[in-house]
This record gives structure tokens, sequence and C-alpha cells, in this order.
């Protein structure tokens, strides 16, 4: 009986004792590199991770298991704000380059070592031509800015997001004026007007030209000739102008005149009016357009949209925005060319629907209770359907109308 007791309380007192965890003290990275040696000789490069650097792994990867891929502790975005806590105010900016937006880091970030400056993938003048492929049509003009020529793109924009349009370092023209002082030459050259609060890119391109000063090609007249007068009524150093926008640019442009007559012509009457949307002096494109019609519009339009993904908001290849929506103003609240959609599409697809599904006069869209016309089986913007069909032509399509 005693010995029954005594193996009793051995068992009872060591089920009651607190179990103590052991602290494993393990060779990191030396344990690491035992499978992933192949990373190892990534420490001689030039630009290392300062975790990596330091034989941390554990500061990034769970040695055990995961949720994310490489054993991540959370995805890429989520861990290097961990420690670059900076970059947690990209999202509140109104400029952000779109990878940073995304937390998509290991784009432009290699995340053990490189040998390029903040461990780059590639090097700068590389890495940004591999997602805008103007750079290589910008090195081939006759004037190239010398940060565009040096490969140099942050001297001025902000890589990860800024204050300011298209994420730019500063706000122009103090951008400029880091590298181009205000001096006797710069001011003569500029007939002596004050561009304190001036925009350099309504007269210059800041990437590159083929005109002497990095004018941009197409050239308004007056500023072509230098009858600044023409637009201006300050005089001297001001650039008043001697009325509204409007006023002034419909002068000459009478032929304009017409669209303040429309129901809609917000674009017209703005605060900025005509200069919304063109250059008052000069621009690469057409027109005197700001920029190209996609890149123009879409600043205004599909801004929740990302940057990436607006291409497929742009609709019917090779035509401009301008082919279905009247810019300056309609009668209708689209800026359609013609407030009769089926007219308006049928002015390129002919033929289209004539002898199939019904459409237009009495056919009526259930769904609305209009008039069943293109748009209510295509989409205009958006759609990731073959013909800019808006559901999947499969089955859902029809049953938006025909329910079993």
């Amino acid at each position: 009986m005693k010995t029954h007791l005594a193996i009793l309380m051995i068992v009872v007192s060591t089920a009651a004792a607190p179990l103590i965890a052991q602290v494993v003290k393990v060779d990191e990275p030396g344990v690491c590199f035992t499978c992933h040696d192949d990373i190892q000789g990534e420490l001689k490069k030039k630009s290392p991770h300062t975790a990596f650097a330091k034989g941390k792994c554990s500061d990034c990867h769970n040695p055990h298991a995961s949720r994310h891929a490489a054993l991540l502790k959370e995805n890429p975005g989520e861990l290097c704000q961990s420690c670059h806590e900076d970059l947690k105010q990209v999202a509140t900016l109104p400029s952000k380059h779109q990878p940073a937006a995304n937390g998509e880091c290991l784009s432009c970030h290699d995340p053990h070592a490189s040998d390029f400056r903040n461990q780059l993938v590639q090097s700068q003048g590389e890495l940004c031509q591999s997602c805008h492929p103007a750079v290589a049509d910008w090195l081939k003009q006759a004037q190239v800015h010398s940060p565009v020529a040096n490969r140099n793109c942050s001297q001025c924009h902000a890589p990860h997001g800024s204050e300011h349009q298209g994420i730019l370092a500063k706000a122009v023209p103090q951008l400029c004026f880091d590298c181009h002082p205000q001096n006797q030459q710069f001011m003569t050259v500029h007939k002596g007007y004050d561009l304190t609060d001036a925009d350099c890119s309504t007269c210059h391109d800041p990437h590159a030209s083929s005109h002497r000063g990095l004018l941009m090609a197409n050239q308004h007249a007056p500023f072509e000739s230098g009858e600044c007068s023409e637009c201006h009524a300050g005089g001297g150093k001001s650039f008043a102008i001697g009325g509204s926008v409007a006023d002034i640019c419909l002068k000459c442009h009478e032929d304009q005149a017409g669209a303040r007559k429309a129901e809609f012509h917000a674009h017209i009457d703005g605060d900025r009016s005509c200069t919304n949307c063109h250059n008052p002096h000069a621009s690469n494109v057409g027109a005197l357009m700001a920029s190209s019609q996609q890149t123009l519009c879409t600043r205004c339009h599909f801004t929740d949209v990302p940057a990436k993904d607006k291409p497929n908001y742009m609709t019917h290849p090779g035509q401009e925005c301008s082919s279905c929506h009247a810019p300056h103003g309609a009668d209708n609240a689209r800026y359609l060319v013609n407030s009769d959609v089926m007219t308006m599409c049928r002015t390129c697809h002919a033929d289209v629907h004539r002898n199939s599904h019904p459409m237009g006069g009495e056919v009526i869209d259930k769904r609305t209770g209009g008039v069943l016309d293109c748009l209510s089986c295509h989409k205009l913007h958006g759609s990731t359907q073959q013909f800019y069909l808006a559901f999947n032509p499969d089955m859902d399509l029809c049953i938006q109308c025909h329910k079993r």
C-alpha cells in the first residue's frame, strides 16, 4: 500500500509541475544557409538589406510555417512597413506610385541584397524604363533633359508618392529652380516675366524635345511669335489676362463658342476652362492638348481605377475619347456626340444586329424601362469581355432580361 501511495504522489507531483519551454540557441543565419546556400553569396553585394546583413532571417521569415509565400511573416507590403514606417503615409498622398500604393515593394527592391543603391533590382534608369517604355523614345530626341539622360529619375520624382501631380519631389516651378536659377540670362530669355508661380511644363517638356530649350513641338501661334500681349494684358512682369480664360480663347476660336449654348458645357465654364485640357503655350500633341486624350481624360474620370488597369477602360483601340464624346459641350449628360446611342454607334457599326436581336423603337429594356439600345448589352468602358459586353455572353448576359 505504501509503495502504491509513493508512486501516486510522484505521478501527481509530476503532473502538477509547470512546463518550462527550452530556448534553443540557433546559429542564424548559418542554419538557414545549410539549405539556402544560393542566398549566402548575396552578402557580397554592394547594397544588402539591413536584416539580411545582420543575419536576422527570422526578422522577415517564420522558420516553421506561414500563410504567405517564402514563409514570410506577413504579405510583403505590410512586412516592409513594419520597419519602414514612413511608407505608411503613401496611402494618404494624392499622388502615389502604383507599386508602392499596392504594397508591391518587390517590384522594385530585392529583399536580400543588390548591387544597386537602395536594393533596387535594376539600375534606376532600367527599372523605370521597364514600366515606362516612353523613356526609350525620349533618349532618341535631339534635346534630352539631363536627369533623363543620366537615368536619374528620382532627381525630379519621389519614388513612392508625393503631394504633387506626377509624383514630383517638389511643386513646379520650385523643383525647376533648384537647377535653373532665376539669374539675368534666365529673365532675359523669359522676357522679364515673373515666373514665381509659373508652370514650366506648359512650355517645356520635362523629359526631352526636338526643339531647343526643351520647348514642346506644337506651339500656340502667339507664343511662337513672341506676341504674349495677344492673351496677356498685365504688361511687364504680370501674367494677368484681359478677361476670363474662356473669353480670351473664344476671341480666336469662335468655332467653339456654340458649345456654351449646349445643355451641358461645364468644361468650358469651369474655373480653369480651356486650360483644364489645353496648354495655352505649347504641347507635344495635337490641338495643344495637355497630354494624350487617354492620359488627360483619366485624370478626372475613372480616378478610383488603378493606373495599370486604366487601359481596360479605353475601348475601341485606335480611337480617341472624342470619337464618341464631345469634349466642349453636348445636350446629354455623357457628352456623347449624338444623344441617340444607336445612331452614334452605327456610324461605325452600320450593320450590327439589324437582323438579329431586336433593338430600338418599341423594344424596352426590362431592367431600366427605357429603349433597349447598344448600351443595354455593351459597356463603353471597363469591360473584360469580348465585344465590350457587360456580362459573360455564355449565359449571364442573356438572363439579365430573359429570366429562367
